[in-house]
């Protein structure tokens, strides 16, 4: 099957998809289950022109058959354990060996720099929040400062199990403004955004849950180097998901969504994924920055 990819145009900047980046030609397992076949199957990663994020594109039919996984996406995943045991092994991994250790010990660094010592509590909200080991870890590495929690997640089996930890409010629900989930002086989507199709519309909403004027979103995403150093059977990938970035096609993201870059980084995890992260926050912050002459 030859794909159609000429005349497509970014859905981050608009740009013309121009290069293909990867040919895929063997289904993934999210693919084999809801019944696509080895037989002329293809898919491509195609580089834009203009912020060179790279975007998956992929047969319509198939496309529209994995869109049923939308609700049921742990079913697939954790097909031979549990989300609970899931949880276990990765919550007992040492910090050298643990994204998310590394991923909070960063972001809690950051937020230090960020917020006056006077502030002794502080909100976050994590969009996406799976199995809840990010915001676990989060909670305890405070290291002083307390923080009040809020996972917002839409995969039933994973909203049950975050409930279960007990450790945060769940909202069970797929991210919109319309969940008036707002104030939060930390917003994280930790390898969420290339799970959607319109990742600008995406950040604008998670922008909305910012606190006005000091708000902080960190957003961490599959870097699309990816491509050049994995197999093609590596997760990141797969069908799911839609985009891959580098810190160019991040920045311009951001920008669309109405955010301000504060820092942007290239990590290669312990996990072996290669990832792009950022910080960034609201214009009237950035402007708050620049007359108190404050550093990060």
């Amino acid at each position: 099957m030859s794909i159609a990819w000429t005349n497509l145009t970014c859905a981050i900047c608009g740009g013309v998809l121009e290069r293909e980046v990867l040919r895929i030609t063997q289904p993934d397992r999210f693919e084999r289950y809801v019944g696509i076949a080895n037989n002329g199957y293809a898919r491509s990663w195609v580089e834009c022109s203009s912020c060179g994020a790279a975007t998956n594109v992929q047969a319509p039919e198939n496309r529209a058959r994995l869109s049923t996984l939308a609700a049921g996406y742990y079913e697939v995943d954790f097909a031979t354990s549990s989300i609970a045991d899931k949880y276990s092994k990765v919550m007992a991994l040492p910090p050298e060996r643990s994204d998310n250790a590394q991923r909070v010990a960063r972001i809690h660094a950051f937020m230090n720099e960020w917020l006056p010592e006077a502030v002794s509590e502080g909100s976050v909200l994590d969009i996406g929040a799976g199995t809840g080991v990010f915001l676990s870890r989060f909670l305890e590495k405070a290291h002083g400062r307390r923080w009040y929690a809020t996972a917002v997640e839409p995969d039933p089996v994973a909203a049950a199990h975050l409930r279960k930890l007990g450790r945060f409010r769940v909202t069970e629900a797929l991210f919109s403004a319309a969940l008036e989930l707002v104030n939060f002086d930390l917003v994280t989507l930790n390898k969420v955004v290339e799970h959607l199709p319109d990742p600008v519309n995406l950040m604008k909403n998670a922008a909305s849950a910012l606190r006005i004027g000091f708000g902080v979103m960190y957003v961490e995403l599959p870097d699309k180097i990816t491509a050049y150093h994995r197999p093609p059977s590596d997760n990141i990938l797969g069908a799911l998901h839609c985009h891959l970035y580098d810190p160019v096609s991040v920045g311009v993201l951001l920008s669309r969504a109405g955010l301000a870059l504060l820092r942007i980084e290239r990590y290669f995890e312990p996990s072996g994924k290669i990832t792009v992260a950022a910080f960034a926050t609201q214009s009237t912050a950035v402007d708050r920055l620049a007359a108190t002459g404050a550093t990060l």
